[in-house]
């Protein structure tokens, strides 16, 4: 008669046969905790090439750009208020409305809402003067999950001869991103960090999920306000081109899963209240997967253009470099809060990474920051209705027609 085998030996082969089973799609019913916000921006938003504070100066453009959209020729100048909006009677009232509403609000230690309601009434008020080019969506649908950078994939190959899987990271199949020497960048990152997420589809969770299904998820974004273009500030013609461009994935001009007729968002808002879950890096980390969603909305929007084998009339050639479409740098712009403290950013792409850049901060309790926060938002909003529209509308001049399938 044969011995017994010990139960022990029994429980650890149906135990290695189970690992032997694992793969890849059965990882997908396993759930992880959400990593506090130094984790995913340290590890997975790098994994997705988007970097907040690792540029130490702006890019000359970049930097003579800004300046430009602000109406300044030096950043000591104080930013005056906007041209056009200047001149109605609402504007000049925003900036006492919202100083004794925030007074108000840090006093007695309002939540989130309460900061998001006053920042939303200002930059609506500033819309609704500009008579319909730019529109303000304060809404609480996500956005499509499509415009998130796609990070390299993660392959588990079966190596171990227990039957164990071993994760194996592979390299991703596009070029890999280049520093850009014209950067000034902390370099004190941790290589480790650089490794690749795994490859399997990602759950469109809220930024107030506590599980997901992938550790080195990036969330979909759903800011708290969006401002971009109105549907209604381009023609008939340009309006059922995009359509069709949404419908193909090839240019997702309306950022939202479900589609409300906003297109081009150019600056986002993440508010947080003064409590324990509202901190300002998680605002950071939220509007920093926006900007990288925005900045690949234009840039889908500049190959289309380039794709384009029609003649411009007044060019004996089409433009055969990006940098020819785009002579104006591609950027776009995020205030996040934490109760009265107000941050603006701005957000541009360099080698295929998403870099988000300090601009200035204010704190609304204090009339002069109230008053400088007031000027800024109007000129940007401005800029995006002249400036940032008219360059969409001439890179539309040149995107071809989806073809019939």
């Amino acid at each position: 008669m044969a011995p017994q085998t010990p139960r022990s030996t029994l429980a650890s082969e149906r135990h290695g046969s189970r690992r032997h089973r694992y793969t890849p799609d059965s990882q997908a019913s396993v759930r992880f905790k959400t990593p506090p916000p130094q984790t995913y921006r340290n590890r997975n938003m790098k994994l997705a090439s988007i970097y907040v504070d690792q540029v130490i100066e702006l890019p000359p453009k970049i930097d003579d750009y800004i300046r430009h959209i602000l109406g300044i020729t030096s950043w000591k100048d104080p930013v005056t208020a906007p041209n056009e909006l200047q001149m109605h009677p609402r504007f000049t009232k925003l900036a006492d409305e919202f100083l004794a509403r925030s007074r108000q609000d840090a006093s007695r230690c309002v939540l989130e809402a309460e900061w998001q309601s006053s920042l939303h009434h200002i930059v609506r008020t500033m819309a609704e003067s500009l008579k319909g080019a730019v529109q303000i969506n304060m809404s609480e649908k996500i956005w499509n999950a499509d415009l998130k950078p796609k990070p390299a994939p993660l392959m588990l190959q079966n190596e171990a001869q227990d039957g164990r899987q071993t994760p194996t990271f592979e390299q991703a199949q596009t070029a890999s991103p280049q520093i850009d020497l014209g950067l000034d960048m902390v370099t004190d990152l941790d290589c480790s960090e650089l490794m690749s997420p795994p490859s399997h589809s990602e759950s469109a969770v809220s930024s107030t999920s506590t599980n997901v299904a992938n550790p080195y998820h990036i969330r979909t974004p759903k800011p708290d306000i969006t401002i971009g273009l109105a549907d209604d500030a381009f023609t008939p013609q340009q309006q059922g081109l995009l359509v069709s461009h949404q419908a193909y994935k090839s240019i997702l001009s309306d950022p939202y899963a479900a589609e409300m007729g906003f297109r081009f968002p150019f600056m986002i808002v993440e508010t947080k209240g003064l409590s324990e879950k509202g901190t300002l890096i998680s605002a950071q980390n939220q509007a920093a997967v926006g900007g990288a969603c925005m900045l690949k909305i234009l840039k889908d929007l500049t190959n289309q253009a380039a794709r384009s084998t029609d003649l411009h009339p007044k060019q004996e050639s089409p433009p055969t470099t990006l940098a020819e479409l785009s002579p104006a740098p591609t950027l776009c712009f995020s205030v996040v809060t934490e109760g009265p403290e107000h941050e603006l950013w701005v957000h541009f792409e360099r080698e295929d990474r998403f870099y988000m850049h300090h601009l200035e901060t204010w704190r609304t309790t204090k009339k002069s920051h109230v008053e400088e926060l007031v000027n800024w938002l109007g000129r940007i909003i401005e800029w995006g209705k002249g400036e940032f529209k008219e360059g969409i509308v001439e890179k539309l001049g040149r995107v071809p027609e989806v073809p019939n399938t």
